[in-house]
């Protein structure tokens, strides 16, 4: 017997049952026992355990009859190691002369070994098939999964197993134990939604593909709905695939999408060029992926006046590690920036938060129904400037206070602590930042 190891760490995998529930449509409930194999680091991996078939028959020394559970049979040809498409085993028994089974072959060791006959004139998954007009991020996707198909184990060992460790990261952070793959129908663009994947008849991979954008609306909730229209009885895995960084997810895990994120699928990809994969497709994706994760790390090596949106975007990623705040671009006549802003716990004023405008710390005031939003502004400023001096914080009054929806009542320029170089000190940094939640 093979010893099974986990595609995603090495550790070894043991055999273990999971139960899942579900509702029936006359207000009962249905419990799935599933016998699966889990890693023993406990990674998260999860594999559907695939009941082996029986070798049951021989004919002469070099065919087998395999037989499964459900009775279904495949002819395996020692030979040329090729395994054949399934059929009744008692259909097979008539057309043949079939002996009883006499050998002690291990039918794990041959079946890993076996190429599967399906694979056999079968065309390879093309990825023009699923990009019409250009090389899109979508259609390496589509490309990816319809690798996960068990026939193609044979053509492209290392391509297929990159594609398995994939599509079994989706089910996992579902819950759901990765199946064998013995079919995938892939469509783009079903009712607005990027990627439509479906698995064995029994699962629907939801992907909503979000680059450089965000979700809006209630897109995601409508994409779900229209899949369960399409087949109430599929069980959705959907998935919000996004490469660049993102303030927060929130909206995303409310309509149950998992964010699959830049450095999840760079751990996908980076197993897969480990483990032999050569394809030029699939390594000028992970050359372009690692490209795009260099641009947001850019800010640890490079002067902060020398700092893009990609690094700025970066740095605000390492702040929420600490504070509790959002970020995002922020718009106005002079262009915009890239700002990061949160409410300290015990601040002056609960009608204040703290605004990051790239290297300048501001002190905002949200517009309220002030009888005079002036005066407020004049109030709070006084107490913040007074705060300040007792602490021996540098802070300055704007030259002009201008009405809006927001208001910069105070600002402090040069927030971000540099060492040699105009490199960021974050360390330093964050204990600056530290100082103004008062």
């Amino acid at each position: 017997m093979i010893e099974k190891t986990c595609p995603r760490c090495g550790a070894k995998l043991i055999e273990e049952v999971v139960e899942r529930t579900h509702g029936t449509d006359d207000g009962g409930i249905v419990i799935d026992v599933n016998p699966v194999y889990i890693c023993t680091e406990q990674c998260g991996y999860i594999e559907r355990y695939e009941h082996m078939p029986e070798i049951r028959f021989q004919e002469g020394d070099d065919r087998l009859l395999l037989v499964y559970p459900d009775e279904q049979g495949r002819i395996l040809e020692l030979k040329d190691m090729v395994i054949w498409p399934p059929n009744h085993y008692l259909s097979i028994l008539g057309r043949g002369d079939w002996q009883e089974y006499r050998g002690n072959h291990d039918v794990e060791v041959l079946l890993e070994n076996a190429r599967d006959n399906d694979a056999y004139g079968r065309k390879q998954p093309n990825l023009f098939e699923f990009a019409t007009s250009e090389l899109s991020q979508d259609a390496f996707l589509c490309w990816l999964l319809a690798w996960s198909e068990d026939a193609y184990r044979s053509i492209n060992k290392p391509l297929h197993q990159a594609a398995l460790d994939f599509i079994s990261m989706i089910f996992n952070v579902h819950g759901e134990p990765v199946p064998l793959i013995k079919k995938i129908q892939i469509e783009r663009q079903f009712k607005g939604l990027d990627v439509l994947a479906v698995v064995n008849d029994r699962y629907a991979i939801l992907i909503e593909d979000k680059t450089f954008t965000k979700n809006h609306s209630d897109q995601l909730r409508r994409y779900s709905e229209a899949v369960k229209i399409r087949n109430p009885k599929w069980i959705q895995l959907p998935i919000y695939y996004k490469i660049a960084d993102q303030s927060h997810y929130k909206s995303v895990i409310d309509a149950h999408y998992f964010p699959f994120t830049r450095e999840r699928m760079l751990q996908v990809l980076r197993r897969g060029h480990k483990n032999g994969v050569t394809h030029d497709v699939f390594l000028d994706y992970l050359t372009r992926l690692e490209w795009l994760d260099e641009q947001y790390k850019a800010f640890k090596y490079m002067p902060v006046q020398e700092w893009d949106s990609f690094a700025w975007q970066g740095f605000y990623v390492e702040l929420q590690k600490e504070f509790d705040g959002h970020w995002g671009y922020v718009s106005n006549r002079k262009g915009g920036f890239w700002g990061f802003w949160w409410m300290p716990e015990n601040f002056i004023d609960r009608s204040c938060y703290l605004q990051l405008e790239e290297n300048r710390l501001c002190v905002k005031l949200t517009a309220a129904d002030e009888v005079d939003l002036l005066e407020k502004a004049r109030t709070v400023l006084s107490s913040v400037l007074a705060e300040a001096e007792k602490k021996g914080l540098l802070m300055r009054k704007p030259k002009q206070l201008r009405t809006g929806k927001t208001m910069t009542i105070a600002h402090r320029p040069g927030i971000i602590q540099t060492i040699e170089n105009g490199i960021v000190d974050l360390e330093k940094t964050i204990g600056e930042l530290r100082k103004w939640e008062w």
